[in-house]
């Protein structure tokens, strides 16, 4: 009886926890509904209402949540796809672990869920072929499966642990550091970090909560390419050879081969590059000799390496197939010369044919998101590609594909020079990476690097390959010829990468921004205070205005960012703000400021709920470089309605017009009549004090339009500076009027008028009639 009762329990949990996803035609429900929640305070029932409200959780029983409940590996497996938006196939009915079974009464429900975490290597079960389902989720576990989930399982095994905390397992430490720093948990009353003790439903929510906050879509890791290890053979006793690279390449009059060799020093003392000839064999028993480059080291420091480059050009136009590497000692003292074979390496499996390579090898063609290393580097940098995003510069379209650098090591070290390819069906289109300047990582550091792969219009990419950069240099040339090799790749993520989707937007909440990305200052608060989009009749079009509020929390001045804003709506068409024309460049410490983007978007658009993307600018247009967007932060933000004339926001002002009247002035000239109109204001304008105005803020703009809708003409007022507006009574004139006529029924139309590089944004606020 004790064991139908448990199964009746906890499959009536999982069915309560989920409940708003099944049932979709249910109220809306909050922690409101929830007797045990009331207790909490503002900010986590802030989190449980966002989390309930997703579908992700609900309550154990009718007005109860269970907040000090226990949630098992069952449940938190459909938790975990939900907050990871996790590819789920329902109509899985056998599980790969033995003890998951589509017919059990408590946790058969999950079994597709937990196969999603298994694809997306969230886990990789709880023993040998088993997953454990009813088995209560630890702290540390939790930290573990929300870290991988963001795709920070290598940097969570490079942070530096909580080597003092007993109660945190050997394996878990870094994850459990790495949960503090990011904010998904905290530590105990104690403070210990708790790793061993069960999770309770309130810690779930909370770091689902957060989780679910800094999760970039499309990041997911997808396992490690194995690194290439490059085999050493002995030339003598103080000197080894390493093959790092083999090419092959169609030329005009046949084949150009090269290959690339590290050398080893394995003695304490500086030795000289061993005299020996490089012979290249092919399948069929012809033996080519390749030439030295010109650029190659003569000697090798104490334990050191130096890498040599090799190559030769061969008329022949019949295919030929390269099976080894011959390194041949030469003795010209002698003769007949005499020539001793010093070490022969097998390099059929990694001879690179260029633009016509094809990487086939289930192992060293990943999927998306996979780690891999730098090809033929000896390093503890980790690469995997995070998102992907296609621009056109011009006609020209543009993959710039983000890879993200964990340096998992001891020591600092700089990123290797290699770059990425577009793979076709017919084409190989070599990429650039666009930082240009030297990228250092510390011990545990995570940043972002790019790439722009430039392919024809139409194209279709199949993988991208990850190639090296290498050169030789001709004997009495100056400049020296410049190829790629490769051996790894990994494929296109599934799905459309280049709509970006986040969580839900608070007005007024700080944003959080990728972590590996430091293009926004740590120190610098940045926030949505407004999201306005206006009909624009005389244009045909919309008007969106989004107005941001930046805040510096630290203790020196931060430069103004020129990050870009984008709208992105449901349909996938996306708009790009134009930024306000700004004329402060730095932000001093303790201080505000509000910098404001416009966007032209059709009138045919009827979104009223965008996805937010803020975005760093990469390149230099300065040097007549093109410049790419990479997202770093992701929301959805619902547009603002009307505001009442009584009450209208145009941050960091309120503005209330409390009365007005427009009279008409006549006046006869040496040319005619001239007609004069002075608007009486009555307003309240109040201003957030904390806010230090850019001159360049916006303006009020006043237009007068008469009964048949034709424009008479306008006038500006600032809200700072010279001659703005202020609070109580004031009289606004109008002259040089598009008019010959005394007209009536004239209504004064009012707009936020921002300035930008391209021109003038107009937000139309409100009509005074």
């Amino acid at each position: 009886m004790k064991k139908s009762l448990s199964v009746m329990l906890s499959t009536a949990m999982a069915l309560a926890v989920f409940s708003n996803v099944a049932v979709g035609s249910a109220a809306a429900k909050s922690s409101t509904d929830f007797s045990d929640l009331a207790g909490l305070d503002a900010t986590t029932k802030a989190k449980f209402d966002a989390m309930i409200s997703a579908g992700i959780f609900d309550g154990v029983s009718d007005g109860v949540f269970g907040v000090n409940d226990r949630m098992n590996r069952a449940q938190f497996a459909k938790v975990a796809a939900l907050v990871f938006g996790l590819k789920v196939d329902t109509t899985l009915r056998v599980s790969s672990f033995s003890d998951v079974s589509a017919n059990d009464p408590a946790n058969g429900y999950a079994l597709p869920y937990i196969e999603a975490l298994k694809a997306a290597h969230l886990t990789d079960g709880y023993g040998p072929g088993t997953y454990n389902p009813a088995g209560e989720v630890s702290k540390e576990q939790l930290a573990a499966f929300l870290l991988r989930g963001l795709n920070k399982d290598a940097e969570a095994k490079a942070t530096a642990g909580l080597t003092s905390d007993s109660t945190v397992s050997s394996w878990a430490k870094g994850y459990a550091a790495l949960a503090l720093q990011l904010g998904l948990m905290g530590k105990e009353a104690d403070g210990t970090f708790g790793g061993v003790s069960p999770a309770i439903r309130q810690l779930l929510v909370t770091s689902s909560y957060e989780a679910k906050q800094q999760y970039v879509p499309g990041v997911i890791s997808a396992g490690e390419i194995p690194a290439e290890v490059l085999t050493a053979y002995a030339l003598n006793g103080n000197t080894n050879a390493r093959v790092k690279s083999v090419l092959q390449e169609k030329t005009v009059d046949g084949w150009r081969i090269g290959a690339v060799v590290k050398l080893d020093n394995t003695t304490g003392s500086t030795v000289r590059v061993p005299d020996y000839e490089l012979r290249v064999q092919t399948t069929d028993g012809t033996v080519l000799t390749l030439q030295p480059s010109a650029s190659n080291a003569k000697s090798i420091n104490p334990q050191s390496d130096v890498t040599l480059s090799y190559m030769a050009d061969v008329n022949v136009k019949t295919d030929i197939n390269l099976s080894t590497l011959r390194f041949i000692d030469v003795d010209l003292t002698v003769y007949p010369k005499k020539e001793t074979l010093l070490a022969e390496v097998p390099v059929q499996s990694m001879v690179w044919r260029g633009k016509d390579a094809v990487i086939t090898g289930s192992t060293l063609l990943g999927d998306w998101g996979a780690s891999f290393s730098a090809p033929g580097v000896t390093s503890a940098l980790k690469y995997s590609a995070t998102t992907l995003s296609k621009q056109f510069v011009g006609q020209t379209p543009t993959y710039l594909v983000q890879v993200k650098v964990v340096n998992t090591g001891s020591y600092a070290e700089t990123v290797p020079d290699f770059t990425l390819s577009g793979k076709s069906d017919t084409q190989t289109y070599v990429g650039k990476r666009v930082e240009e300047g030297a990228i250092t990582l510390n011990p545990g550091e995570t940043k972002n690097i790019h790439f722009a792969v430039t392919t024809d219009a139409n194209t279709t990419l199949n993988a991208f390959y990850v190639l090296a950069q290498e050169s030789f240099l001709k004997q009495g040339a100056t400049t020296p010829i410049q190829y790629y090799t490769g051996r790894i790749g990994f494929r296109l993520p599934t799905g459309d990468t280049t709509v970006t989707t986040g969580a839900d937007y608070t007005y007024g909440s700080t944003m959080a921004f990728d972590s590996s990305d430091n293009f926004i200052n740590p120190s610098l608060a940045v926030s949505l205070q407004e999201l306005h989009v206006t009909d624009n009749t005389e244009a045909g079009n919309k008007t969106g205005l989004a107005k941001f509020k930046l805040v510096n929390r630290g203790d020196k001045p931060i430069p103004m960012p020129a990050f870009q804003a984008e709208l992105a709506g449901k349909d996938g068409n996306a708009y790009t703000g134009t930024r306000q024309t700004v004329g402060t460049t730095d932000i001093a410490p303790g201080t505000a400021v509000v910098v404001s983007y416009g966007f032209n978007i059709p009138s045919t658009d009827t979104n009223d709920k965008y996805t937010l993307n803020i975005q760093s600018l990469l390149g230099s247009s300065a040097q007549g470089q093109p410049t790419y967007k990479s997202t770093i932060a992701s929301y959805n933000v619902k547009v603002q309605g009307d505001d009442d004339r009584k009450s209208i926001s145009l941050y960091p002002f309120t503005l209330n017009f409390k009365s007005w009247a427009l009279s008409q002035l006549t006046s006869m000239g040496s040319t005619g009549f001239t007609y004069t109109y002075k608007l009486s204001l009555d307003l309240d304008l109040t201003r957030d004090p904390d806010v230090v105005l850019d001159p360049n803020f916006s303006k009020l703009k006043f237009e007068l339009v008469d009964a048949l809708g034709i424009s008479l003409g306008s006038t500006s007022f600032p809200l700072t500076g010279v001659n703005h507006i202020v609070s109580g009574e004031q009289k606004l004139t109008f002259t040089n009027l598009n008019q010959d006529q005394v007209r009536n029924n004239i209504t004064v139309k009012v707009y936020e008028a921002m300035t930008t590089p391209n021109g003038e944004v107009d937000r139309f606020i409100t009509e005074l009639k």
